[in-house]
């Protein structure tokens, strides 16, 4: 079972920083917060808080103590903060970076403990640190009636937020380290051609709920997405192995590994990508 940690949060307050909340919540967790943000958190979610045991604080309120840990958020988490480097200087505390891989400036911090980069994650909210901007470009294009089909063989490993915060929680709140480098991401491939697919028929139905005028297209139960099992390459030699042909999908091992050593779980993301692309969508379109 679960230990009761200490968590502080830092970076700017992105999509992921409130999936991490709002999972956060439903635990025993002492969240730890920066003013600002924990004002906005206790207005948004006052009956969460009403009904926990636990508490919720401002950083200036409580000291880093050995054994808390802190989940620096973004590819520079101290940008907008009022703490320095000197602050984490307290022996017996866990520091964990948490980037995506579309970061413009990926962060290099040798004074981490661990490092955590995010591939291809469906954000609920739209923000500029975990947005993908082809989605974003794709919503634009659709909203002048522009649905033309993008081209070349870009392929994506979309995972859900919430799977990723689900994910990131268990490990915080496990006895166990987190591991020095891990990555996480989908299991499975997503062709640009396919994306883009799924993208417009949730769009249409989008505005067709916001109109009320329904076609054919938006009427009719669109069939469950094909997503292939990645083939063994065989080559004039040999066949290769699994891990050879997964050269292009990010190293899930060492995520899987944490988690079934935190809890016996692995790295099973379970929001369906149809069900994370309409969150995500959501989020570009303000509704």
């Amino acid at each position: 079972m679960p230990h009761t940690q200490t968590v502080h949060l830092l970076g700017e307050a992105s999509s992921l920083t409130f999936a991490l909340i709002e999972r956060l919540l439903r635990t025993e967790a002492h969240i730890v917060l920066e003013n600002e943000l924990h004002d906005r958190v206790c207005g948004a979610y006052t009956t969460d808080l009403e009904y926990r045991q636990a508490p919720l604080s401002c950083s200036t309120d409580v000291a880093l103590t050995a054994g808390h840990r802190v989940l620096l958020l973004g590819p520079e988490p101290l940008g907008g903060s009022s703490k320095s480097r000197s602050w984490f200087d307290v022996d017996g505390i866990e520091l964990i970076l948490v980037t995506s891989q579309a970061s413009d400036a990926p962060a290099a911090m040798d004074w981490v403990d661990a490092e955590v980069t995010v591939h291809d994650v469906l954000p609920m909210r739209n923000d500029s640190m975990w947005m993908p901007a082809i989605l974003a470009t794709w919503a634009d294009a659709m909203s002048v009636g522009d649905f033309t089909p993008p081209e070349g063989d870009e392929h994506h490993w979309w995972v859900s937020e919430i799977d990723v915060a689900d994910a990131l929680v268990r490990l915080l709140l496990s006895a166990e380290p987190f591991p020095k480098s891990c990555k996480m991401s989908g299991r499975r491939s997503w062709p640009v051609s396919q994306t883009h697919e799924e993208f417009q028929l949730l769009y249409q139905r989008t505005m067709a709920g916001k109109t009320g005028v329904f076609g054919v297209q938006e009427l009719t139960a669109a069939p469950t997405p094909h997503i292939e099992l990645q083939p063994l390459i065989v080559t004039d030699k040999a066949p290769m192995s699994i891990s050879e042909n997964r050269q292009d999908r990010p190293d899930l091992s060492p995520v899987h590994d944490a988690l079934h050593a935190a809890d016996g779980d692995g790295w099973r993301p379970l929001v369906p990508i149809r069900t994370a692309l309409m969150h995500c969508l959501a989020g570009l379109l303000g509704a």
